[in-house]
């Protein structure tokens, strides 16, 4: 069977061009995304792990999977495994990867070594240090805003951050810096 994904997300064309290529390729069932959501997406995913040998899967692009390069190798691999072809038709042809050849073990390598890859430890990472998006200036006006009774997402619209982050802002306290009498002498 030929199963047709068509997803809503800005690196994809319209779902109706999606939809139209997908269905000029011949496929029997559209799964088609109204709102990319967390939900939808594990639904996909699950239906896509329970396909089976001589099923086919069009997208228009690799996009379509809203998955990282990791999940994508996986999955890749799973289909590769179960005899699932996956054509690919937002190109100027259609891209068929089927489950034999030298692609498909080298994306079963890939696969293998983003699983098998140990995670990182959290030690290792440099911890980032967050800037502030406004200035001083700015987060003073913001406040300024605030006590003038203007709302969280009119002061985030004004200054293009969400309001979560507006009221981060607003509710911590300046730090001003500490000069000290020694070092200026």
């Amino acid at each position: 069977m030929r199963y047709g994904v068509v997803r809503v997300s800005p690196d994809l064309p319209q779902p109706t061009l999606q939809r139209r290529l997908i269905e000029a390729a011949g496929c029997d069932v559209v799964l088609e995304e109204r709102q990319a959501t967390s939900a939808s997406q594990r639904n996909l995913f699950q239906l896509l792990y329970g396909l089976r040998s001589g099923d086919e899967v069009l997208v228009h692009a690799l996009a379509a999977f809203e998955a990282t390069t990791g999940e994508l190798a996986r999955l890749l691999r799973h289909f590769f495994e179960a005899g699932v072809t996956l054509r690919v038709t937002g190109g100027s042809r259609v891209e068929s990867l089927a489950p034999d050849g030298a692609i498909p073990r080298a994306l079963v390598m890939l696969a293998d070594h983003e699983t098998s890859r140990p995670m990182r430890e959290a030690s290792r990472r440099r911890a980032r240090v967050k800037d502030t998006p406004l200035t001083q200036h700015q987060l003073k006006f913001a406040r300024d805003m605030h006590r003038r009774g203007h709302s969280m997402r009119a002061i985030g619209l004004l200054f293009q951050l969400a309001p979560n982050e507006v009221a981060e802002l607003i509710r911590t306290p300046t730090v001003r810096p500490s000069y000290d009498a020694e070092a200026e002498a």
